[in-house]
Formats: C-alpha cells, sequence, structure tokens
C-alpha cells in the first residue's frame, strides 16, 4: 500500500477508534485551519441613558461572536456581557452594572471558527450616578441573595427603572422625564430581555394620559405602547409575548369613564366611574381582542368601596391590578374591587372560572383567615397554583400577607398550601408584589409600607430590604422583582 493511502487508513480509523464523539471526521488533507478571530479600532463611550454604563465600539475580522468584560482597575468583580452574534464587521455592545466613579479595564473577547482571541484593554472612567439617585438606596438586613432587585422610583422630575445589588447599591437605571404629577410603575422585564415600565399620573381611573416604554437593557427605547381612544392607559400590568427578542404582541388594560348614579353606595349621582377593558395589540398596534368589564361586571358587584365616595372626583368599580397568562393560554387577572381573581377565556372572553367576590365559586379550605381580599399581583406557579398578595382588607384586624392556594376545578375548592405574614403584623390598604424563586423561597413586598422581605419555603426571613432616598424611606413602591441578568431574561 502507498504511504499516502497508508496514512489516511490510519486516519480513519484513528477516527472510528477516538472520535466517534465527534461531530464529524474528515480527510482534512489539504483543507487550510481558518483564520483566528481578531478585534481592532476598541474605543468606550458613555452611554447616554445610563452612567453606570460604556458603549464599546469595535471591529471584528473572522468572527462570529463577541463579548465585552470590564474589570476594576482596583479590583472587584468583572462585569462580563453575554457573547452577542456578528451581525457585520462593526460591532457596539453596552457593559452594563458598572460601579460609579471607578475606573475599569475593558477588554472584547472575539469568537470564531479559528479560536478566539481577546483585545487589548482600554481603561474607561464610570462617572458618578445622576444627583436625583445619588442618595436612593435599598437598606437591607440579613444575607442578601444574589441577582438584583428592580423596582420603580420617582423623584425630582424623573421617573426612574433602578435595579439595586446585594449591597443595596444602584447598578443598573433608566430615566424617564416626568412632571410634578408623573410616578414610574409596574417595572418589569420581559421574556424577550426587554424591561419595559410605566410612566403617568394614573391609579386606574383620572382622566389622564400615561404610556408604557418598552427599552433594551443599555436604555435604548424600542417602542411606547399606549391605549387609544376612547381609552385611557391602565398602569397595572403591561405583558408581551415574544419570539427571539421581539415583542409579537403586548396585553393591557385600558379605560374609559362614564357617568354613574352612585347615591346607592355613598357617592354622587353624576360620578365618573372608570370600568377597564383587557387590550390584546398585535404587532401592527391594532387590537384584535378586547374584553370589557362593563359587559361582564355591575356596580353591584363593587366589594370595597372606598369611604368618602363622594369627594372622588373620578373612581373605578373593577381596579384590575394584575394580568396573567395562564399555562393553556388563557387569562388570569385579578380585579381588587369586587375582590375577585377571574380566569377569562383568551378567544371567546367568557370567565372559565371565578375565585372570590360576589360571583365566588369555589369553596375556600384550609385558610384561618377564610380567603382574602383586595388583592394584587397574582402570579400562576408552574404547578398551576396561584401565589398573590393579600392585601387583608376582610379580615380582622386588617394585616396583609403573601398566599398560595391550589385550584380543584373539578371539585371546586381553593386550599390554602402556603401563607406569609410579616412579624409583627403588617397592613397596607393598597399595593403589594410577590414572587416565587426557582429555589423556592419567595419575595413578599410590603409595598405600602416599603418593606421588602424574601422568605424560605418554610416562612424564615433571609433578608428585609425598604427603598430609601437621603435615608428617609420612600412612601411607597409598586413591584419589585428580582432578576438575575441584566442583560437578559433568567428564571429567578
Amino acid at each position: 500500500m502507498e504511504a499516502a493511502s497508508l496514512s489516511r487508513v490510519r486516519r480513519w480509523i484513528g477516527c472510528g477508534i477516538w472520535a466517534l464523539s465527534a461531530a464529524a471526521c474528515q480527510d482534512t488533507a489539504g483543507v487550510s485551519k481558518p483564520a483566528p478571530p481578531s478585534v481592532t479600532a476598541l474605543s468606550l463611550r458613555a452611554n447616554p441613558f445610563n452612567a453606570l454604563s460604556t458603549v464599546a465600539t469595535f471591529q471584528l475580522h473572522q468572527a462570529d461572536s463577541a463579548r465585552l468584560s470590564c474589570a476594576p482597575e482596583n479590583g472587584g468583580p468583572v462585569s462580563e456581557t453575554p457573547a452577542y452574534p456578528v451581525t457585520d464587521s462593526a460591532q457596539r455592545i453596552a457593559a452594563l452594572g458598572l460601579l460609579p466613579a471607578t475606573r475599569y479595564e475593558c477588554r472584547v473577547a472575539a469568537l470564531g471558527p479559528g479560536g478566539s482571541s481577546t483585545s487589548e484593554s482600554v481603561a474607561y472612567d464610570v462617572a458618578e450616578l445622576p444627583t436625583s439617585l445619588s442618595g436612593v438606596h435599598l437598606d437591607i438586613t440579613g444575607a442578601p441573595t444574589s441577582g438584583y432587585v428592580l423596582t420603580e422610583v420617582s423623584h425630582d422630575t424623573e421617573a426612574f427603572a433602578v435595579a439595586f445589588d446585594s449591597t443595596g447599591t444602584v447598578r443598573w437605571y433608566r430615566a424617564f422625564p416626568a412632571s410634578a404629577a408623573d410616578v414610574a410603575a409596574d417595572i418589569d422585564q420581559q421574556p424577550n430581555g426587554a424591561f419595559t415600565l410605566y410612566v403617568g399620573a394614573s391609579t386606574g381611573w383620572q382622566p389622564t394620559v400615561g404610556s408604557y416604554y418598552e427599552f433594551r437593557p443599555d436604555g435604548e427605547l424600542i417602542r411606547t405602547y399606549s391605549a387609544g381612544a376612547p381609552y385611557y392607559t391602565d398602569p397595572h400590568e403591561l405583558r408581551l409575548t415574544t419570539q427571539g427578542t421581539t415583542a409579537t404582541s403586548a396585553l393591557w388594560f385600558g379605560y374609559d369613564l362614564r357617568v354613574v348614579d352612585l347615591t346607592a353606595l355613598g357617592g354622587r349621582a353624576d360620578q365618573q366611574v372608570a370600568g377597564h377593558s383587557l387590550l390584546r395589540q398585535s404587532d401592527s398596534a391594532a387590537p384584535v381582542f378586547i374584553w370589557n368589564a362593563w359587559d361582564h361586571f355591575s356596580i353591584a358587584d363593587w366589594v370595597f368601596v372606598p369611604p368618602g365616595l363622594s369627594a372622588y372626583p373620578s373612581i373605578d368599580f373593577d381596579h384590575p391590578n394584575s394580568l396573567a397568562i395562564d399555562r393553556d393560554g388563557n387569562y388570569v387577572v385579578s380585579f381588587a374591587m369586587p375582590g375577585e381573581i377571574a380566569k377569562i377565556d383568551a378567544t371567546t372572553g367568557q370567565f372559565i372560572w371565578r375565585l372570590g367576590g360576589r360571583h365566588n365559586q369555589f369553596t375556600i379550605m384550609g385558610d384561618p383567615l377564610n380567603g382574602f381580599g383586595f388583592q394584587h399581583d397574582v402570579r400562576i406557579l408552574d404547578n398551576g397554583d396561584l401565589l398573590f398578595y393579600d392585601n387583608g382588607l376582610m379580615h380582622t384586624p386588617p394585616q396583609s400577607r403573601a398566599v398560595q392556594y391550589r385550584l380543584d376545578t373539578s371539585h371546586m375548592t381553593a386550599t390554602l398550601v402556603w401563607e406569609y405574614r410579616h412579624a409583627p403584623p403588617v397592613f397596607t390598604p393598597f399595593v403589594g408584589t410577590v414572587q416565587r424563586f426557582s429555589d423556592g423561597s419567595t419575595l413578599v413586598g410590603f409595598a405600602a409600607a416599603d418593606l421588602l422581605d424574601v422568605v424560605t419555603p418554610d416562612g424564615q426571613l433571609v433578608w428585609e430590604g425598604r427603598v430609601t432616598i437621603d435615608g428617609q424611606p420612600v412612601p411607597y413602591f409598586y413591584r419589585a422583582r428580582r432578576i438575575r441578568s441584566l442583560y437578559s431574561h433568567t428564571e429567578p
């Protein structure tokens, strides 16, 4: 056998014995190895949306992805981005979560078929926080967990989305201009990794404009969402359905105002009353689904009527404050004023079941407080249970808690399987937030008391926090969430 043929046979035998798990094994004689990737023209500039960030621009060669890492000059945690795919030779990546007033050394790693290479480092000096955020802190006691705590802060003439690290320090933010009456609400990280925030003066019933902003982690605005006439935009929840990094539809609430005689409830004969519609909008901005509370509730369903009703210039009778998409694609909505959680068919708009309130279909079991009232932030857990914040307006004495109910829709029972009450008891007549983590622990936000607890599955306190501005607690926050990454949506 000729030497060349013998060499080829040996290569194939070697492949069969030693490389059975390889994706492919072929004769590479005469095939050149791909050139290694390289990075040139790296420069850094300030991020116009976030002082705790820098934007790197550079040229890539022979690469299919790249990541940016920035290390504090005097030591400390390195900020490293995910590896982003290459779209063309000119690239732009933002590093997030940098410490204020700190010098960093930043490098770009290029990855490609020919291996990897790292650029020379470039220094970047992070600026101070904006004055409006310089006194904002999350005061933590206990053993804080990893990741970031995401919430909203309204201060001076700006509305902020902010993320605190495990020491309570602001490490990320996005500011939007706000009037004196405007507040920031309903911060969330959507499945595509983008963030959404409401800015406006509405609490769900005022004839005032407001908008949701969808923006990338680096702060770049993607789009705004506002309910069109005849609706005003409700601030309580926006949920995006996504494909990859693109939002394919948006779900949120709008409301319209009607003149209603409320004298039977202690109000005026000509009271302005808001009723809400659940809106699903396609990516073309056209509503493709409208569910109107005026068609499904009556004023007689209003359980939690506020005292001094006649003094309200306007008010709502349904007050939807959370929206969840169930595992079957239908919608679970919390209606606070009727004290009801309802599952709504996403196609027909019919009620599938109703829990709580005057139309309750379930027998409450295992609950020492015999039910809930004026609830917030209803979430669907992986096993189908409902986790939510019970404000506790119907309890004697009133107290707030987080609860988890297991529904049996065959026997129509709702069984309390978990609850958390603060010690000493806390009562918040409005707002409240909950989140279950993958390890079974739970974040509970007694939001009107500016109190944030993380507890173990057996209710043991892990850490407690308060959002402060210049050392003073904020009046309240609307939502708090723990996120693992500033760059992408991952399970908490």
